[in-house]
């Protein structure tokens, strides 16, 4: 049986301030904090491989984490974050522009390859993330850990939920999912079985009251 531990990024204080990040935003001291409860909770977990998405918040994370497994870190861009217009980087996620963005994201959700802008359509993200999940069945190793990001993270939750053709991707910036800083979601593939299955979600009892 495969175990996939996929885990969201320590935070950014653009996380804190709730602005579009761009792939270079560093870890925070909180976030680097957080990092390294998330590296104590998997001194307890056995993990054979170590994947982190492209972008320095996760590689930070990675590194964190990975001075206790000591294992090669592995960079995959398929579960980097969803990548937004970049006339939103560095400007609020409340901001006027932001919700003009989300509200013609939900006028267009019939079309999964609809872009506003210079943005990744959210068919891309779907379509990378399928990709992800195949691969990982390929692993040779049974206990696979992945830094990544919360709207992929989501929509690996939707695939597995609600399958590859789901309309459930086409809401993954207000999917009602809370997945926190280093929280800790898990998926298995039993021997015989096609699909993944969710058994943990944003398990993040190693934060206590940070």
């Amino acid at each position: 049986m495969k175990t996939l531990y996929l885990v969201r990024h320590g935070e950014t204080e653009a996380n804190d301030k709730r602005i579009y990040q761009r792939k270079d935003t560093p870890l925070s001291k909180k976030g680097r904090g957080q990092a390294y409860l998330l590296q104590k909770r998997f001194e307890h977990i056995p993990i054979d491989i170590l994947y982190a998405s492209s972008f320095k918040r996760a590689q930070d994370t990675a590194e964190i984490i990975n001075e206790k497994l000591e294992l090669p870190i592995h960079t995959t861009e398929l579960v980097n974050e969803w990548g937004k217009p970049s006339s939103l980087l560095d400007i609020s996620i409340d901001g006027e522009e932001s919700k003009e963005f989300r509200s013609e994201l939900a006028l267009h959700k019939a079309d999964p390859y609809w872009k506003w802008q210079d943005e990744e359509p959210i068919g891309e993200l779907r379509d990378r993330i399928i990709r992800f999940l195949e691969d990982m069945k390929k692993v040779p190793q049974d206990n696979i850990l992945v830094v990544m990001h919360s709207l992929s993270l989501k929509m690996v939750l939707s695939v597995v939920l609600f399958g590859i053709e789901s309309s459930h991707f086409a809401d993954m910036d207000s999917f009602n999912a809370r997945i926190a800083n280093t929280g800790i979601t898990v998926f298995q593939l039993e021997e015989g079985r096609k699909n993944w299955r969710l058994i943990t979600w944003n398990d993040s009892a190693h934060l206590g009251e940070l």
